[in-house]
């Protein structure tokens, strides 16, 4: 169902980092401008990061749709001089009340992030809402390792929750493919998509109830385990290849993630996950002999669950009785194709 833009702020409470995906020009600047000024121009902060147009040009977007004059306070961020080589800003045309942060010509992500930061936290708290924009994620993942951005993108949302900021980063749905749309969407707390025919869509994070109509993906190779139960396909977890390698090197995690996969989001108690885990090991015959119920609850409180949880996976404290498993398509499915491999 279509989520009108006047109702934004019922459909975005409690979010802090939006996904707008929209290939058309005039709608994706509509959106922009919409998501920019829902508290009212003169009532916002924002901070706009541009990599794709030029400073002006993002100005005269604003002043087109938004004649009454500048936000509350204004700045931007050109980061367009790696991407775009002979990118110039025309300064003396810009108003004075706007400030104007270049980045340097080689400038990499990471410094993207720092000047956003440092505007962000150089701005005295005040009671206007902060806005993000950044336009776009396509044209860094175009230009730069694709691991590169996504890091970017999760920091910069967890600058704007520090901040409580909210943030939206243009992609343009049209220019990737299925995996790298899929690798992105999980990083936002809701995605929105916009076009003409359909209007507004969005979707939360937490809920797959009127998930935006974008391109679903493919299922990794190697179909699904014996002991999966059907599930949706989707494509791997957003973590680097190095990080992945590691969660899943270690035999008894993997048995662990297996059983999380299967039982779905949702709490249960350590002793319920300790017995469960037993239970897995001693099921798998290409396994070794597993160790006792002692050992297997010390590995799981000292050492699995606590990198779990440091990646966001699961929530766990050493002095709580219960383990919370938030669940995660993406990672699911990755999780179907490694099962697949090692027990068929």
């Amino acid at each position: 169902m279509a989520t009108p833009p006047d109702r934004l702020d019922e459909a975005f409470a409690g979010c802090s980092s939006v996904l707008l995906l929209a290939s058309s020009s005039d709608i994706e600047g509509d959106a922009c401008i919409s998501l920019l000024t829902r508290h009212g121009p003169d009532r916002t902060n924002v901070l706009g990061v541009t990599v794709s147009r030029s400073p002006e040009d993002r100005l005269a977007l604003w002043q087109r749709r938004v004649p009454q004059g500048l936000p509350k306070r204004a700045a931007m961020i050109d980061a367009g001089r790696g991407v775009r080589p002979t990118a110039k800003s025309d300064i003396d045309d810009l108003p004075p009340e706007l400030t104007l942060d270049r980045l340097p010509e080689h400038a990499e992500p990471v410094d993207l992030g720092v000047a956003a930061a440092r505007r962000l936290g150089g701005w005295e708290p005040t009671s206007e809402p902060t806005e993000l924009c950044l336009h776009s994620v396509t044209a860094l993942v175009e230009a730069f390792d694709r691991d590169a951005i996504i890091s970017l993108v999760d920091s910069l949302n967890g600058l704007c929750e520090t901040v409580d900021a909210v943030a939206h980063h243009h992609l343009d749905p049209t220019a990737h493919d299925d995996e790298t749309l899929a690798m992105f969407r999980p990083l936002y707390d809701a995605v929105i998509e916009v076009d003409a025919e359909d209007g507004w869509r969005v979707a939360l994070a937490d809920s797959d109830a009127d998930a935006p109509s974008f391109r679903r993906s493919t299922a990794p190779p190697g179909g699904t385990a014996s002991t999966d139960p059907d599930r949706p396909e989707t494509v791997p977890i957003p973590y680097s290849f190095d990080q992945t390698l590691s969660l899943i090197s270690d035999p008894r995690r993997r048995t662990l993630l297996y059983w999380l996969k299967d039982v779905g989001s949702g709490t249960m108690t350590f002793d319920d996950l300790v017995e469960a885990v037993v239970a897995r090991e001693r099921s798998i015959p290409a396994r070794e002999t597993p160790d006792s119920r002692d050992a297997v609850r010390v590995s799981l409180a000292h050492a699995h669950l606590p990198k779990l949880a440091d990646l966001g996976i699961l929530e766990y404290s050493p002095d709580g009785p219960t383990v919370r498993y938030h669940g995660n398509p993406a990672l699911e499915s990755f999780l179907r194709y490694v099962e697949t491999i090692e027990l068929g």
